[in-house]
């Protein structure tokens, strides 16, 4: 089971890497969640919530000038709420905001972590699980 879970999770990262590496924005709650992310390997143009002076409505109108913006808030209520907020902004913008990774990676860890600061260590955790003298990948 934690094979499983592992492979579907580093999918999601994987395809989250690639958007990222392609100039697509990923919104993120703030520079916790970058440093997290950053730590998995995924680089890029990250949009941060907390600890800017800017509205909600003001960091959608930046989010929204790609055809493509992903949103990537934490999995408790405030972060579902944010999410919630961003999308419809930014697709009243013109914009395609996807949270279909958001969606994928909540679902697979949902009983076990709720931001997104925890995936890299609930990413070791699983690795050593599955190998736990090392893999060989």
């Amino acid at each position: 089971m934690s094979l499983r879970r592992l492979l579907h999770l580093s999918e999601e990262l994987e395809k989250l890497k690639y958007y990222s590496e392609q100039g697509v924005p990923i919104i993120i709650e703030g520079r916790k969640d970058e440093k997290a992310l950053k730590d998995l390997g995924i680089e890029g143009y990250f949009i941060k919530v907390s600890g800017t002076p800017l509205n909600l409505f003001e960091i959608a109108e930046i989010a929204a000038k790609s055809s493509k913006v992903i949103i990537l808030t934490d999995f408790d209520k405030k972060g579902n709420q944010l999410a919630k907020r961003l999308s419809q902004d930014i697709q009243s913008l013109g914009s395609n905001p996807d949270m279909q990774i958001r969606r994928k990676i909540m679902g697979m860890t949902r009983k076990y972590i709720k931001d997104i600061q925890s995936l890299p260590k609930h990413v070791s955790r699983l690795e050593l699980e599955v190998c736990p003298y090392g893999c060989c990948w």
